[in-house]
């Protein structure tokens, strides 16, 4: 960084987010407790979101695969399991690893011991081993395959209600009940129950012959298994569709088999049913035994698909009951199906309160993992167990379900009325992972707006509020259908958003350019006339056929196409495209080829377009710098008018007969577009909202529509109202005005400005044209000199009050002032920056609400500042190396107007207004190397920058002084929140007296009998910050002999306090309390013997009963 400006503060960059869609989503967590979300990905890397932080915060671990996550309830602990083996143990106060341990097999599931800190670990070869997440322990004991032969373990969960109970359930179909209280006594005591279920021949996979005389069978295998809230019955599915309920308390049969279509598949007529099933029901995966908060049965969330691997439908099953006591298929009744749509890869559930019960008591939705690049969503269960779509994601998840590959940033301040609708659709209640009071503070002024367009034909409009991401979910728009719709062939090229008024605008390679807004109400009429949709694809046809066939084409020029790996490469950008056939089933506005947009705000080049072209001759020559020296010299000093394509002197009546004819001709081809409920809603890419004037507002209604109004607040869309289809040649730029103009630039140089409000053409023109009376509009986009020069840039500028005013610079170094209003004037030229093409332009006022006005021209090598419209720059800067600027924009920064650049070799130059003399250079993070040498730049008006890679990848980062980039250590546990009461459980040993205490003693101090410390190596305990200060540093030596003297401390306080214990009163009370404990033991023994006896009594007198029931039945059919 070099500093070379004083007066202003130091400048420094502060990295918001890094979002890379590329890194698959592989698990998800989330905690109730703390309202965080934990996602893994296929990198290795788990991001954290929580509602009171803007951001998500990464954690540390390898390029491994994460599979499983699972929150410690009550503990700062978050444990990960990745793909190798590892369990790596992260404190969420300090985000930091805390210790690991690698699982000697390939693990298969992980899940907690319910009301400990310990977990449960399954692998391959059916062993289940015990960690503790919080103590860092190893227990020695491991519960070892409990099936013949081994299979992997499926599932492994502890008992909601009873501690010393787990499931345990294996590949092959067994289902395993263990009780840990007889752990100590031998693994076949262990087991409780076995279960299985022996599935109809229907149902039953034919033998495959795999090698000629040998025959294998693939499955049924168990897929998952799970307890029910109340720990009556467990669940469990199959690949074969089949969802099994068993008891465990009565015998190794299921109470309920059934498939989804089928009730009852134990029955034969059924079963031979069941085997017709829908391919999309043939396999079961996730099973999920939950209650709701808002509803008084439990169900069973159930996924299924034609395999496990290709699971895409979602499933509820209701019970009759909350406590789940399901005795016969009646008892369990089909609810909602919801399909994704898409592959599903697993399924978390989203508890409102409490962690307990395995996370499934409670639950209001799901998070699912969806998509072949696996992201993000969330599914909301509502009152009447009906699933649905939930927006309710923070922004970078979204980012990730669909990716950018273009995007274009509003222009301008945004005004207070699109503020504040904007600002009051950002502050609408989430429910993941925010919660109502958390989204009250998100209250904060939108820093930034652009349009996005992903890979899937989509529009979506996204903000940054402070630093938080926010994507307006009711503003999408389907291009794709638009573009069929109308009967448009072309693909987007350029892009313009004006912040002011809320205008968008579209340029295709076709010549079409389609306008939008921003507005609450989709149903305002915008356009004056409308044109009919089959009328638009007729005419597009003859529009197509037309052009094609016009003889006077010009040639093509060469240009340079910029990759992403800045290889050079000819080009050449055809003026008339390919004809294709105009349908309702064809077309497109996406560019899928290309990595950005072309707009003169933000992006300066866009690969293949006439800007990036002339780039080839700004940089050809071999001493750069002195080249550079001499286009300031020649700026300075040289004639505004050299080198101009036609004469600078133009008639100003021949002009005005040419642009009143010609502007009258083309306002024919601009059409205004409507849309009915159902074209609305496929636009939106849902189904269409109702218009707001079929709402009831009658007198009886009225209160209740009025109070719908209020909960439903008017969300912002992007509405199309008008299609420009003037010529057949591509576009090179738009320029949404504030005025309600919209200028179109097309790549052979000619211009046209669109009146929206008036639905008209107001200016026309060709800058290698000459005017003249007999000029048509063919001659106007087809016509032009040996040597064209071409628009590489535009702004509308606005002087004084009335006055619009249109600057355009070409590829030959000029800028052109066109004057828009009552009376237009002929062109004028007003500046040049020698032969270097004009990449920017921008008007800014030299001091608040001055009326005098700068010019400020940027090219690849330089920047220059105009006063007023004066040809000769009063100031200019020169990059002195071999890079060239790619982006650059007039920002505000601390109470000053800067000019913030961004080259070639991603640094950022920020250069103060009016001298231009530089304030800083800082080179940019090292993420964003990785997006490309040359990604799409885009730079807001408050000095954001937001880089786009190819793929998708995005970072965003700030200009701030420095200082303000210091942050507070984040901590995503806050010991202060109320933890949940726990179900009433049942210790091992306190289950004999009927008391129901806390477990965690018991399990704790079976499994840490025999243990194996992991926090030898240097580990910590997750939590410890919270609790434990650090320590100062110091000296080894003195830590050491600190040490020496604390170890001798306690051993002669553990001396002393035996002693006294001894000689004191409390060996007594000890002695007592042990007689006490004994006998009471002694009473529930003889209780249990006297009710031995008594049963036995009972025994034989049931026994004489019988003999004598036996012998009247003798003597009453004379066998006697």
């Amino acid at each position: 960084m070099v500093m070379i400006s004083s007066a202003v503060p130091e400048l420094t960059i502060v990295k918001e987010r890094t979002v890379d869609p590329a890194a698959k989503a592989t698990a998800a967590a989330f905690d109730p407790t703390q309202r965080v979300l934990a996602i893994g990905h296929s990198t290795g890397a788990i991001s954290l979101f929580a509602a009171k932080y803007p951001t998500n915060s990464h954690l540390p671990t390898t390029n491994s695969p994460i599979t499983h996550l699972w929150f410690v309830p009550g503990h700062a602990a978050l444990a990960a399991l990745d793909k190798h083996g590892m369990l790596r143990i992260f404190d969420l106060d300090t985000l930091r690893e805390c210790f690991s341990y690698a699982v000697p097999l390939a693990p298969t599931c992980m899940r907690g011991f319910a009301g400990t800190t310990w977990l449960l670990v399954g692998t391959e070869n059916g062993r289940v081993y015990f960690v503790d997440a919080v103590n860092g322990r190893k227990s020695d004991f491991s519960l070892g395959c409990l099936t013949k032969p081994t299979a992997p373990v499926v599932a492994v969960e502890s008992h909601p209600v009873e501690a010393e109970k787990i499931l345990v359930a294996y590949a092959n179909g067994v289902c395993v009940v263990c009780d840990m209280g007889k752990a100590e006594v031998s693994e076949r005591e262990m087991v409780v129950s076995k279960h299985w279920f022996e599935h109809p021949e229907a149902l039953r996979p034919v033998a495959q012959e795999s090698e000629p005389g040998s025959f294998t069978v693939s499955g049924p295998w168990l897929q998952s298994a799970g307890w029910s809230p109340t720990g009556d019955r467990f669940a469990a599915t199959f690949s074969n569709g089949v969802i099994a309920i068993f008891n465990p308390s009565a015998g190794p049969a299921p109470v309920v088999a059934r498939t989804i279509q089928c009730a009852d598949i134990q029955q034969p007529e059924q079963a031979k049913a069941a085997a017709q099933m829908d391919r999309s029901l043939l396999s079961l995966g996730n099973v999920r035994w939950c209650t709701h908060a808002d509803h008084d049965q439990s169900f069973l969330v159930v996924s299924s698909g034609s395999s496990l691997g290709h699971q895409s439908k979602i499933h509820i099953l209701g019970t009759q009951s909350r406590e789940s006591n399901v005795k016969h298929s009646r008892d369990i009744s089909m609810g909602d199906s919801f399909d994704t749509e898409s592959p599903l890869v697993a399924i978390s559930t989203v508890p409102s309160a409490s962690p307990w019960r395995n996370g499934n008591d409670g639950v209001g939705g799901l998070v699912v993992l969806i998509g072949r690049k696996t992201h993000v969503r969330m599914l909301q269960i509502r009152s009447d167990l009906r699933l649905e779509w939930h927006d309710g994601l923070p922004g970078e998840l979204k980012w990730c379900m669909s990716p950018a590959v273009q995007q274009v940033c509003a222009d301008g301040e945004l005004s207070t009325a699109l503020c504040k609708a904007l600002e009051q659709q950002c502050n609408m209640p989430q429910s993941l992972p925010s919660s109502s009071s958390a989204c009250a503070e998100v209250s904060a002024r939108i820093s930034q707006l652009y349009c996005c367009i992903s890979n899937s034909d989509m529009m979506s409009l996204w903000c940054t509020t402070g630093e938080r991401l926010h994507c307006y979910d009711e503003t999408g728009l389907d291009l794709a259908y638009l573009s069929r719709l109308v009967g448009a062939e072309g693909q987007v090229t350029s892009a313009s958003l004006c912040g002011l008024n809320g205008l968008l605008a579209l340029g295709t390679d076709t010549g079409e350019t389609i306008i939008c807004v921003l507005t609450s109400d989709p149903w305002t009429s915008l356009a004056q006339t409308h044109t009919q949709f089959d009328q638009l694809r007729t005419t597009g046809l003859e529009y197509f056929a037309q052009r094609a066939n016009k003889d006077h084409v010009p040639e093509p020029p060469n240009v340079r196409a910029l990759n992403s790996h800045e290889h050079v490469q000819e080009k050449r950008v055809p003026s008339v495209p390919r004809i294709r056939s105009v349908s309702l089933h064809e077309g497109g506005f996406i560019r899928r080829k290309s990595k950005r947009l072309s707009s003169s705000f933000g992006t300066l080049f866009r690969r293949g377009s006439s800007a990036s072209g002339h780039l080839k001759a700004a940089l050809k020559d071999p001493d750069e710098v002195e080249a550079g020296a001499q286009n300031i010299r020649a700026a300075v000093s040289g004639d505004v008018e050299a080198g101009m394509a036609r004469s600078a002197q133009i008639d100003s009546r021949v002009w005005s007969e040419q642009l009143d004819r010609v502007c009258a001709e083309m306002s024919s081809m601009v059409h205004g577009l409507c849309f009915d409920v159902a074209e609305q809603g496929r636009l939106k890419g849902r189904h269409a909202p109702e218009p707001a004037q079929s709402l009831p507002e009658s007198a009886q209604s009225l209160t209740e529509s009025a109070e719908a109004k209020t909960d439903q607040m008017p969300r912002l869309c992007v509405q199309p109202f008008m299609l420009a289809r003037l010529a057949c040649t591509s576009v090179a730029s738009v320029v949404a005005g504030q005025s309600g103009l919209v200028a179109i630039m097309y790549h052979n140089g000619a211009i046209a400005v669109v009146d929206v409000t008036g639905q008209s053409v107001v200016l026309a023109d060709n800058i290698n044209l000459t005017p003249d009376a007999n000029v048509t509009v063919d001659d106007i986009f087809g016509g032009g000199t040996a040597e064209p020069a071409y628009v590489t840039a535009a702004t509308f500028a606005t002087a004084g009050d009335t006055k619009q005013q249109l600057l355009v610079g070409t590829s030959q170094g000029h800028v052109f002032q066109y004057t828009m209003h009552d009376q237009l004037q002929p062109p004028k030229v007003v500046a040049r920056a020698a032969t270097d093409p004009i990449a920017y332009l921008a008007v800014e006022s030299t001091q608040d609400g001055a009326t005098e006005h700068m010019l400020v021209v940027g090219t690849p090598k330089s920047v220059f500042v105009h006063r007023g419209m004066d040809a000769k720059p009063a100031a200019a800067y020169h990059i002195a190396d071999s890079a060239h600027i790619t982006s650059m924009r007039v920002v505000r920064l601390a109470d000053m107007r800067c000019v913030v650049a961004v080259d070639s070799r991603l640094r950022v130059i920020v250069l103060v207004l009016p001298d231009l003399s530089e304030a800083v250079r800082l080179d940019l993070p090292d993420e964003v190397h990785g997006l490309g040498r040359l990604p799409d730049v885009c730079i807001g008006d408050g000095g954001q920058i937001q880089i786009l890679g190819s793929t998708g990848q995005m970072a965003q980062m700030r200009i701030a002084p420095r200082g303000s980039d210091v942050r507070v250590q984040r901590s995503y546990f806050d010991p202060e929140l109320p933890l949940p009461s726990q179900p009433k459980r049942t210790g091992i040993t306190s289950w004999l007296l009927g008391l129901a205490t806390d477990p965690s003693a018991d399990i704790d101090a079976l499994l840490g009998t025999h243990c194996r410390d992991l926090l030898s190596g240097g580990g910590t305990k997750p939590g410890a910050r919270l609790h434990e200060p650090a320590e100062p540093n110091m000296d080894p030596r003195m830590l050491s002999n600190r040490s020496r003297q604390d170890s001798k401390y306690e051993q002669d306080t553990k001396v002393s306090d035996l002693s006294n214990a001894l000689s004191g009163g409390e060996f007594a009370e000890t002695r007592d309390m042990l007689d006490k404990r004994g006998q009471k033991l002694d009473d529930v023994s003889d209780a249990v013997q006297q009710l031995s006896l008594q049963s036995e009594g009972f025994l034989k007198k049931v026994r004489a009963y019988n003999a004598e029931q036996e012998k009247k039945s003798k003597r009453r059919f004379n066998l006697f």
